[in-house]
């Protein structure tokens, strides 16, 4: 895998004592609809989650397609209400905020869609999409009509985008210019983190890292931060600071993104890891495929969710739902039988007492 982007400072820094956002314990369930509702079991997509995002660093969460991902995406940004748990702006839960700072909080947090086209009105040229979050933020700050289009000139010039284009519609252009609409629409309300959902999915391979790229100068020239969501584990490793893996609705393993992929302690991490494919042609991969189907959300396993596929799993993975442990430099994971070992947390020293020219 190639070397990631990097960003302004990662969240083993300074940045990690004063999070921007800050989730504990969050939850997300979904009823099933119909006349026997009640009946059926709810969807656990998101179950029990910790997660913080520093300011101006990168963290990425990865996990195969229906584990979870892209919901706690969308809780982050504020387009689903969890079921349960905090959601924390500044270390401010955003559930007892008042209705005018909801609003203005939800300037700070911005997304980046997966489709490109789908996520841009067809019916507007580029200049009215860039433009209509800044003229619901004008409203309330003031801002003239001038200034918006200076502002949505400005945009188009920091993404890639030439002012001759901002006539067009979205049809007219690329993948790749409408992922660049998307991100100046995402910025224009100077917002502290985006997230973004498989942002670069749907684009050529040729495409993609010129994306990457913008993305990666953008957040040093804002000091954004950024959630990325992503099943590419190639994209993560190049663009992230931190990683967490999901599977069924929790976090399996996090850390560092280096130390992640060096020292996987997850079997679902090394799984995924393995699985992804050698530039060399001919070349197979490293290690066993995951065997099976992910399981249904609405009746996961018991104890560790993953033991249905895990080719370590023992009796007691059936019993105990596993923790996350502690394998260093912020690194953890939650496996009763890891492929690395874990630290050995000690007793807590006693505390030393100052000597007689020490006391205040």
């Amino acid at each position: 895998m190639t070397e990631r982007a990097g960003a302004p400072q990662t969240a083993e820094g300074p940045l990690a004592e004063a999070p921007l956002v800050g989730l504990s314990g969050v939850t997300k369930y979904y009823r099933a609809g119909g006349l026997w509702s009640r009946s059926v079991p709810p969807v656990q997509a998101v179950a029990g989650v910790d997660l913080t995002i520093p300011a101006g660093s990168t963290v990425g969460i990865v996990g195969e397609s229906g584990c979870g991902k892209s919901t706690l995406g969308r809780i982050v940004v504020g387009l689903e209400r969890p079921t349960g748990g905090e959601v924390r702006l500044h270390g401010t839960q955003l559930a007892t905020m008042s209705r005018a700072d909801r609003r203005t909080a939800r300037y700070e947090v911005q997304m980046m869609f997966q489709d490109p086209y789908a996520a841009l009105n067809p019916r507007l040229s580029l200049d009215r999409i860039i433009s209509e979050p800044l003229q619901a933020k004008g409203h309330r700050a003031g801002l003239a009509r001038s200034g918006r289009q200076a502002r949505v000139r400005q945009l188009a010039g920091e993404v890639g985008l030439a002012t001759s284009q901002l006539d067009r519609y979205p049809h007219e252009l690329s993948g790749g210019q409408r992922q660049r609409v998307g991100l100046a629409r995402a910025l224009a309300t100077s917002p502290a983190l985006i997230v973004a959902d498989e942002p670069v999915s749907a684009l050529d391979v040729s495409v993609r890292s010129q994306i990457l790229n913008l993305m990666a100068e953008l957040q040093r020239e804002h000091q954004l931060a950024y959630l990325m969501v992503s099943h590419d584990l190639t994209v993560v490793h190049y663009f992230a600071d931190q990683v967490a893996v999901m599977y069924l609705g929790t976090f399996v393993e996090t850390g560092p993104a280096e130390e992640l992929f060096r020292r996987p302690a997850h079997h679902y991490t090394r799984a995924l890891i393995d699985a992804v494919p050698e530039p060399v042609a001919g070349q197979t991969a490293r290690g066993t495929a995951i065997r099976g189907e992910l399981p249904s959300a609405s009746a996961p396993p018991s104890g560790c969710r993953f033991r249905t596929r895990c080719p370590a799993a023992q009796d007691r993975c059936a019993e105990e739902v596993p923790v996350l442990r502690s394998f260093g430099d912020g690194h953890r994971a939650a496996c009763h039988f890891p492929l690395i070992e874990p630290m050995v947390e000690g007793p807590a020293e006693p505390p030393v007492e100052p000597g007689p020219g020490e006391r205040g």
